[in-house]
């Protein structure tokens, strides 16, 4: 058996090496970047990515080098992140970036993401990497957006070269993230669209001085000279009110709480209110009085359905919305019922077991 030992000289190591720099470069070009495992050295507070989506209008390869060929000829070729930009970035980030899923869920969508090359008069190279990002918090209706960055990072190199691209990406990424997080810092406890909880006070709507709208009080009965209506009609009966209800909204957001007020609004215009002038008893008065009631039931009921539905501060104004219109409804299905069952306060037998079943409604 043959041993044969080989002894490199300088020149053949430095040779060897060469040819290792140049298969690299190749493998490299008709390969894809990969992101080293490098801490961001970032812990967000306010937010985790969870997730990064590619919305390049250009989905080609990230990067356009130029290379040198055999015969010294500057060559463009493409070099993309492995498995592209969006893969690559959640990977990476999955790794190297805390991801405490108790914070407030952002996207990351990659807007830009380019390497470009040039040639300078002196014969270097000019490169810029540049990626455009937007943050945004997923809803069920899409994407909203919160912010978008765009950093850019310029270098010039010698054609002997290489980009330190997988540096460059990490780099510019980083400060996509760093701005991101003292952005959110700062806006979390007055953006509304990162308030974390929504809280409804109540109050019942009154004027200091009475106008034409009586707003309900227990304090405050109907009384006759409130008829002040000449222009409604309810045939053969002797009187007829048309109260409503109605809310209005404040909301202010403190501390990462979205803070709503609502004044609820039962009430009745005197103008909608008619009576004969001839049937103005007390036993009347009292039946138009309890459609007023029911207004006050059902806006109680109102309230109720807010405090206990569990809303959050992207949904809290439509469920308002909804509710009011539902709540309108039962007002008037309720009042339908009253006067069906009383056939308008005719039936006494029946206006009495209303009263009283009003009463408790109210709390009486």
């Amino acid at each position: 058996m043959r041993l044969r030992y080989f002894f490199y000289t300088p020149f053949l190591f430095t040779l060897l090496t060469s040819i290792a720099i140049l298969l690299l470069s190749v493998s490299c070009a008709s390969g894809q970047i990969i992101l080293e495992n490098v801490s961001v050295g970032l812990k967000p507070s306010e937010f985790y990515i969870s997730r990064v989506y590619d919305d390049r209008t250009n989905k080609e390869p990230v990067a356009k080098l130029l290379v040198s060929n055999q015969a010294n000829k500057l060559l463009t070729t493409k070099l993309d992140l492995q498995g592209g930009p969006a893969l690559a970035f959640s990977a990476y980030l999955n790794r190297n970036l805390p991801k405490n899923e108790r914070l407030r869920a952002v996207t990351l969508g990659i807007k830009n993401l380019t390497v470009n090359e040039t040639v300078l008069a002196n014969g270097n190279i000019d490169g810029q990497v540049k990626l455009v990002a937007s943050f945004g918090l997923p809803k069920p209706h899409g994407i909203e957006s919160l912010v978008t960055t765009q950093y850019a990072i310029h270098y010039v190199r010698s054609p002997k070269n290489k980009p330190q691209l997988e540096g460059y990406l990490r780099s510019i990424l980083k400060s996509s993230l760093v701005y991101f997080n003292n952005w959110i810092n700062t806006q979390a406890p007055t953006d509304l669209r990162l308030a974390r909880n929504v809280r409804f006070t109540f109050s019942d709507f009154s004027e200091k001085t009475e106008g034409d709208t009586i707003y309900y009080s227990p304090k405050r009965k109907l009384r006759w000279d409130d008829f002040q209506s000449r222009n409604m009609s309810s045939g053969k009966y002797q009187a007829l009110v048309m109260p409503g209800l109605g809310y209005d909204q404040d909301a202010k957001i403190v501390n990462g709480t979205v803070q709503v007020h609502i004044s609820v609004k039962a009430y009745l215009p005197k103008s909608a209110a008619w009576s004969r002038p001839t049937g103005r008893d007390s036993y009347t008065l009292n039946h138009e009085q309890r459609h007023f009631d029911i207004v006050k039931i059902i806006a109680e009921q109102f309230k109720e359905k807010v405090r206990n539905a569990g809303l959050k501060p992207d949904t809290y104004d439509a469920f308002l919305n909804m509710q009011y219109l539902d709540s309108f409804r039962d007002m008037h299905a309720m009042q339908k019922a009253y006067d069906n069952e009383t056939s308008h306060g005719l039936n006494r037998s029946a206006q009495a077991a209303w009263d009283d079943k009003i009463d408790k409604m109210l709390g009486l």
